[in-house]
């Protein structure tokens, strides 16, 4: 790595917003945040994608695995292409190695890659370390020297956002340099950091009970590079449920009551801090990850359901507070973060979160809001609840557009099964409060449409469509013949 130009500046004092994981401007999507239109599922875009990046180090073509990677047509998915290609490069020869840092930022340059994809996907390495280097022993060396400024493909001022032990292993492999010295200086300032912060944080922080002290001391160290450390010591405090000595309140709690209120303390904590802006979006999204990482990696080896528990708890509020956005979890949970244990944690906290995270539940694509109107029409017709299917549509945060398609989508249902007046019903229930009349209308029209293609599966379509319009029309949703004249079914 080239130290030699850092030498004399703090790297604890560099920030950037490009250490982003997550480029999102609301905590949870909404009806403007059109679902991922990919033209592939991730599994075969998986699969395709690396079958191109085999070939690409076998021939080297920067230019046609751009044209290839754009070819695929799946955008939101290049994350994972970003990991999957710096992962395909540890397993090559120096030379082939190098030829991967080209071809990333060829893609970055051409609007394929962005720097938010391409920082999610060094994370997903980072967080894997340790089993990497089982496969390639120089990983840990390799991943930093990817950060070298004469790289020039990542923003510099990640180097000070790599975990401690990381970069002791890497210090310790290193024979005796100014690179070595370097690094050694730093660890040093980072371990006297965290050791201090950590103190603040259980004495400070959870014996009052205010994020005050804390706050005070983060403006006076001036190292905002290490903040994310604040949300990793904070987040893992609470995972302790043994009283301190000297903060009596803590008595009052059983092991579990006590990791509860220590969570609510370290939540609301980092709130304050974000909103003093002593924690940026950055140090949000990549403490969220590595505590993933440090809690997983010891679910792993000693699994304890209540800690898995404590997690998603820790998950959802952070999400229902908006402190995390929905998509942080939408994305950690496809990139695989934190392993088996981190996905099933991302998923309940989802399932916890709907009114955040439904429209990005699973792979939070086309494919999934597909299958979400589908089954939310299934369980309409079992439950026949109207309050039921309004809270799944508020949910969904359905786009006017969506909603013309899922009531079109809901009508064809009601058709099909017979049950013309149990979906007139509920269209009526919910007009004013999840759609309009001019929606109820542009579904009518959606049907006409594609009567053609209806037809094929439901030879009956055309009678039964004219007697679902002429009972619109006499229940008031339609208002009268003549606007529909043209349906012309």
């Amino acid at each position: 790595m080239d130290l030699d130009a850092e030498m004399g500046h703090s790297f604890a004092r560099q920030i950037s917003p490009n250490c982003r994981l997550v480029d999102c401007k609301v905590p949870s999507p909404t009806c403007a945040d059109p679902p991922d239109d990919t033209r592939l599922d991730f599994n075969e875009f998986k699969r395709q994608a690396s079958l191109l990046a085999m070939e690409f180090f076998c021939s080297g073509d920067v230019a046609g695995m751009v044209a290839s990677v754009k070819g695929l047509g799946c955008a939101a998915f290049h994350d994972e292409l970003a990991a999957l290609l710096l992962r395909a490069s540890l397993d090559q020869r120096e030379k082939d190695r190098c030829t991967v840092v080209p071809l990333l930022a060829a893609l970055h340059d051409a609007g394929v890659l962005s720097t938010a994809q391409l920082s999610r996907g060094f994370e997903k390495l980072v967080l894997s370390w340790e089993d990497l280097q089982l496969d390639v022993p120089g990983a840990p060396g390799l991943l930093v020297s990817l950060l070298s400024s004469r790289v020039g493909l990542f923003d510099r001022s990640l180097f000070a956002r790599l975990p401690e032990d990381l970069l002791v292993k890497v210090c310790g492999e290193l024979p005796p340099s100014v690179v070595q010295r370097t690094i050694l200086s730093h660890l040093e300032e980072l371990t006297a950091f965290k050791s201090e912060m950590v103190g603040k944080v259980e004495h400070d922080l959870l014996r009052t009970g205010s994020p005050d002290g804390l706050a005070s001391w983060l403006r006076d160290e001036c190292k905002p590079a290490f903040h994310h450390e604040v949300v990793v010591a904070a987040c893992l405090s609470s995972f302790n449920g043994q009283p301190l000595t000297d903060a009596f309140w803590m008595s009052c709690f059983d092991n579990q009551g006590l990791r509860a209120e220590k969570s609510r303390l370290v939540l609301e904590a980092l709130v304050q801090l974000s909103q003093d802006q002593l924690l940026s979006e950055t140090d949000i999204q990549i403490g969220f990850s590595r505590v993933l990482g440090i809690v997983t990696a010891g679910l792993e080896s000693n699994f304890k359901n209540e800690d898995l528990t404590h997690l998603v708890a820790l998950l959802r509020t952070a999400v229902e507070k908006e402190l995390l956005a929905a998509q942080f979890l939408k994305i950690a949970r496809r990139l695989r973060f934190g392993g088996s244990m981190g996905v099933e944690a991302l998923r309940t906290a989802q399932r916890q979160t709907p009114l955040h995270s439904r429209r990005v539940w699973g792979t939070g694509d086309l494919r999934q809001m597909r299958a979400e109107m589908h089954d939310t029409i299934e369980e309409y017709f079992d439950s026949r609840s109207t309050e039921e299917l309004a809270q799944v549509l508020e949910e969904l945060h359905l786009s006017a557009k969506e909603q013309v398609t899922f009531l079109r989508k809901l009508l064809v249902a009601g058709m099909e099964r017979g049950e013309t007046e149990a979906v007139l019903f509920a269209v009526q229930e919910l007009q004013g409060f999840c759609w309009t009349e001019q929606e109820v209308e542009g579904a009518f029209h959606e049907i006409r449409d594609i009567e053609g293609d209806l037809v094929l599966d439901f030879p009956d379509c055309r009678e039964c469509t004219g007697k679902l319009v002429k009972a619109a029309v006499d229940q008031g949703l339609l208002k009268a013949l003549e606007r529909i004249a043209s349906f012309e079914f």
